[in-house]
């Protein structure tokens, strides 16, 4: 017994030796430096994603002054083609809420009606029976306007340009009645 404790001392020894002198002679000063500065291969282009849209505008109107049943807006960019191929949505703004036209307003108080034709935007206002709403000065704020421009250069197929956009958003999960929801899907200012 006293051999092999012996023997497993020496043993213990000799591997702190031998651990001792790899330590010793690995040294970072020894070598040369590799090569600095140099580059690698050029790596694989990415794929292309798909174009985006950049043909979206809002137009922004203050409608604080205004007052009675209809408002009327000149929007020169409403064109016949604008009217024919792209989407047109209307949000107005009262009570620091952005609403979606046609639908209702502040506390459901009126309904909004618009209606579109070259180069005018009207808006009617209504009760929920279909009866005349009269809106007084600082009731709307503002009224925003967000034309997006069909991507689709079919001819022949009237109704499908805007219908396309509409699956767009809708795929997308773009709730077009959320103006922020719109405006943050096309990348556009508030």
């Amino acid at each position: 017994m006293k051999l092999s404790k012996t023997t497993i001392s020496k043993t213990k020894y000799f591997l702190l030796a031998l651990l001792v002198a790899f330590s010793f002679s690995c040294s970072t000063e020894d070598g040369e430096d590799g090569a600095v500065g140099l580059t690698g291969p050029a790596g694989t282009d990415g794929l292309n994603g798909a174009d985006g849209n950049a043909n979206v505008q809002t137009i922004t109107y203050d409608t604080s002054t205004l007052d009675g049943t209809r408002f009327i807006l000149t929007v020169p960019a409403i064109t016949q083609d604008v009217l024919n191929d792209d989407v047109i949505l209307g949000y107005h703004t009262a009570s620091g809420y952005d609403y979606p036209m046609p639908g209702g307003g502040v506390a459901a108080d009126y309904v909004t009606r618009p209606f579109i034709t070259v180069g005018t935007y009207y808006i009617d206002f209504e009760n929920w029976d279909g009866n005349n709403y009269t809106i007084t000065a600082g009731d709307i704020d503002s009224v925003k306007i967000i034309i997006i421009e069909s991507t689709s250069t079919t001819t022949g197929r009237v109704g499908n340009n805007k219908q396309q956009v509409y699956n767009e958003l809708n795929q997308a999960g773009v709730d077009i009645n959320d103006y922020y929801a719109v405006c943050d899907y096309y990348g556009i200012a508030y």
